[in-house]
């Protein structure tokens, strides 16, 4: 597929048109595209599933649609594998499909939604768990040396909602597949929300049963992006210090967690506690039952959306003293 001026699919459903839209299905096709786009000096747009980026009205250049397929299983004994899956393949259709073989390991991440390709990014998590856990390596073509190369996981500069991909080396890599090593994991079963959902389970859960507590804790948090436009989280949240932290609690209480020698707090609570859950700007609002969530109603823009989020930002920070940090990537000119 190679079209002109077409719509860009995103699941914040704002209008954004491509000047080149290209649609790539095999390694080959991909090396060929990106080499002739860094020789013509033509910037490039990458979109998977479009499910954790936000865009303005066009994008200049060729945006390329990552269209990648194949999902295999080497099994390597004692119960565990190695699973292989293709940049273009759904992220929850993969965890369906290693439930379906009774492998454990991705029944946290059950329901995120976006392509294989976009998870290493952000190294996505949810409800105890990270990518960065389970996985082995990153299949990707390197655009500075003109090659595919393979990454193992300790390459990959995994931090929280962040990679080397996301910081340290933007565009420079395109992710075409990556490999897990699943079944070795315990089941994930201890964060609170999962803990409640499961209290009246008798005995040890079993993955497929964290993936249905986890659907259902989504679904009751989260808007359906084919129904209401979303990316998801729009916010991470906060990694502070001891002493921020104490600094935070003399406004308002509030949890914390240790993460990697400092301490997390809740992003949603922040937002909440400053009165924006359930506002709505034009058709643009901070959904009533997760405040990290803003939705498009129906006709808003990128732009629109930036603009509120930015609002969030500058008002939690002037109340607790504390910038939030967006998640999705920004693309696209007005």
């Amino acid at each position: 597929m190679h079209l002109k001026r077409a719509r860009v699919p995103n699941t914040l459903g704002v209008p954004c048109k491509a000047e080149e839209l290209v649609k790539v299905d095999s390694h080959d096709a991909l090396a060929r595209r990106l080499d002739a786009a860094d020789a013509n000096g033509q910037p490039v747009t990458l979109i998977g599933g479009g499910s954790n980026i936000v865009l303005r009205r066009r994008i200049p250049g060729i945006t390329m649609l990552l269209a990648l397929r194949g999902i295999s299983f080497e099994p390597l004994g004692g119960g565990v594998w190695r699973v292989r899956a293709a940049a273009g393949e759904t992220w929850t259709d993969l965890v369906r499909r290693t439930l379906a073989e009774g492998i454990r390991g991705l029944e946290n991440l059950v329901e995120i939604p976006g392509s294989v390709g976009a998870a290493p990014y952000q190294n996505i998590g949810a409800y105890g768990r990270e990518l960065s856990e389970v996985l082995e390596s990153v299949d990707a073509y390197d655009r500075e040396a003109g090659c595919f190369r393979v990454l193992a996981a300790s390459d990959c500069g995994f931090a929280y909602r962040d990679s080397r991909f996301k910081s340290t080396d933007v565009g420079r890599f395109v992710v075409a597949g990556i490999s897990l090593r699943l079944g070795s994991q315990p089941v994930a079963a201890g964060y609170p929300d999962v803990a409640r959902e499961l209290r009246e389970l008798k005995g040890e859960p079993t993955p497929s049963a964290v993936a249905d507590a986890v659907a259902r804790i989504r679904a009751g948090k989260l808007p359906d992006p084919s129904r209401i436009g979303n990316v998801g989280s729009f916010f991470r949240n906060p990694v502070l210090s001891e002493a921020e932290v104490d600094a935070l609690r003399g406004k308002l209480p509030m949890q914390a967690w240790p993460h990697e020698g400092r301490m997390k707090v809740s992003a949603a609570r922040l937002i909440d506690c400053a009165g924006w859950r359930g506002r709505e700007f034009g058709a643009v609002g901070v959904w009533p039952r997760q405040p990290l969530v803003l939705v498009n109603r129906g006709g808003a823009t990128g732009s629109e959306v930036l603009d509120v989020a930015e609002r969030i930002r500058d008002d939690v920070q002037r109340k607790y003293d504390v910038l939030l940090e967006t998640e999705p990537v920004v693309a696209g000119v007005d």
